[in-house]
């Protein structure tokens, strides 16, 4: 059920959730997050915990330079791949 409802000029609309529509929500992307975890585990995939985890290792990134890196994709942005399905 929608409802409007004015509020000093400006037009809100409510939405009625009930908490059965969260919790099944919820119930659904902790189910799914789970299943993406093991899937990762299973290639071997470590998931990231922290926001440390996304520098790397310094010696192994110490030379990556990121705007060469993006240029490249820009160039191959739209190049087929040879893995591709066509």
């Amino acid at each position: 059920m929608r409802r409007s409802c004015k509020k000093e000029g400006a037009i809100m609309s409510k939405s009625n959730v009930t908490p059965q529509d969260t919790t099944e929500r919820n119930r659904e992307t902790s189910e799914a997050r789970a299943e993406l975890l093991r899937r990762a585990e299973a290639q071997g995939v470590k998931p990231f915990t922290s926001l440390e985890d996304f520098a790397g290792d310094p010696e192994l990134t110490a030379d990556f330079d990121v705007d060469e890196f993006l240029q490249m994709v820009r160039e191959t942005r739209h190049t087929p791949s040879s893995r591709s399905l066509s």
